[in-house]
């Protein structure tokens, strides 16, 4: 019985060997056709390091269980054996081989994208995962992130049987190129794939909608756009290809960009400028403790106001004389009771105004 290791047994490292002639020659081919020095993650028993082992080149391999050191090094004398997990180690060979764990595949698979020295990638992943990396049946959002700076292409199909032990799904190779030209300037990518995410998980039937929500620019621009990059109203996210999200963004990103904040300039000179806009009007100074009151200025305030008819003869009613007082007698008080006594209200006439309970209150009828 083989040492366990101290990261896990077979199912935590998601060891499943390829063993496969037809596999492995198709994987040996595909790094044939590539130059530089070449990384290999998750050696293993060492089935595909084999077969890059012919082909003379520098060798590194990356080989999270320990137990499974010794062999390699033994193996192959000439490359380089680094004990090390490849989310934390260093990328930094031109061409990547590997086998990837089924349960690490997308993880892996990010933290590849995000590193810059290497420029081709062939892997070994679950069936499902390469189909949707490669654009088979519509892109992923994490494929359109990533499709201005890399091509992702699915070779062929890998049965279950093929591996030991043999797992639950089939396994795909995938290969990774990183494009000479890239869509859309790298300075951009932050940028670009938030505007790839707002898409995915945006509202909206059709990109029409979607982008009509997110608001980045007029309605007659954004469907020129669609236009020119032959984007139809109720295509869906997944069916565009890397050339028309790089043509949307570009031209959306352009267009939405923020416009200089136009010059204030004073109101009082230009047409069509009114008295109440001019707030240069001086002041009179009157000198406090005399009680004089300000005159109001002659001059007549253009408001565009409706005059009122006969609001003129109305005041003159609200301030006639009530009939049987006296002018020359001033009102005792103001307050509520006075003034409830002037009208000629008694208390007694009124009737206390108590809360009525609900279930007192007449039913709605109709």
């Amino acid at each position: 019985m083989r040492p366990h290791s101290s990261f896990g047994g077979r199912h935590e490292l998601g060891q499943n060997f390829l063993h496969s002639r037809s596999a492995l020659h198709t994987i040996a081919n595909l790094a044939r056709a590539t130059t530089g020095p070449i990384l290999e993650i998750g050696p293993g028993t060492g089935a595909v390091t084999a077969q890059l082992y012919t082909l003379g080149r520098p060798l590194t391999l990356v080989e999270l269980d320990e137990t499974r050191i010794s062999h390699l090094e033994h193996s192959f004398p000439r490359a380089q054996v680094r004990h090390a997990d490849v989310l934390n180690s260093r990328i930094d060979q031109p061409v990547i081989v590997g086998s990837l764990p089924f349960h690490l595949t997308t993880p892996i698979l990010r933290r590849l994208l995000r590193a810059k020295k290497w420029q081709s990638a062939i892997l070994l992943t679950q069936w499902e995962v390469a189909r949707k990396r490669a654009g088979v049946g519509g892109s992923t959002m994490m494929t359109a992130q990533w499709a201005p700076w890399f091509d992702f292409r699915l070779i062929e199909r890998v049965p279950a049987h093929a591996f030991t032990p043999k797992p639950s799904v089939d396994g795909g190779i995938l290969t990774i190129e990183r494009l000479m030209t890239s869509l859309v300037p790298f300075r951009h990518r932050s940028d670009y794939q938030q505007f790839v995410r707002a898409a995915f998980t945006g509202r909206g039937r059709g990109m029409k909608g979607i982008l009509t929500k997110m608001n980045l620019t007029d309605s007659s621009t954004l469907q020129s756009t669609m236009d020119r990059n032959d984007v139809r109203g109720d295509t869906l996210p997944r069916d565009l290809d890397p050339e028309q999200w790089a043509g949307l963004y570009s031209a959306l990103h352009t267009s939405s960009a923020p416009a200089a904040a136009p010059k204030q300039t004073s109101r009082s000179g230009e047409k069509g400028s009114t008295m109440r806009d001019d707030k240069r009007t001086e002041k009179q100074s009157i000198p406090s403790g005399t009680g004089e009151i300000p005159t109001i200025a002659q001059t007549p305030v253009i408001t565009g106001e409706v005059p009122i008819i006969g609001a003129e003869q109305a005041n003159k009613k609200l301030e006639a004389q009530i009939p049987g007082l006296d002018a020359d007698v001033k009102a005792k008080s103001h307050d509520k009771g006075h003034l409830q006594a002037e009208r000629g209200y008694m208390p007694q006439h009124g009737k206390p105004s108590q809360p009525q309970p609900r279930w007192n209150l007449p039913r709605r009828r109709g």
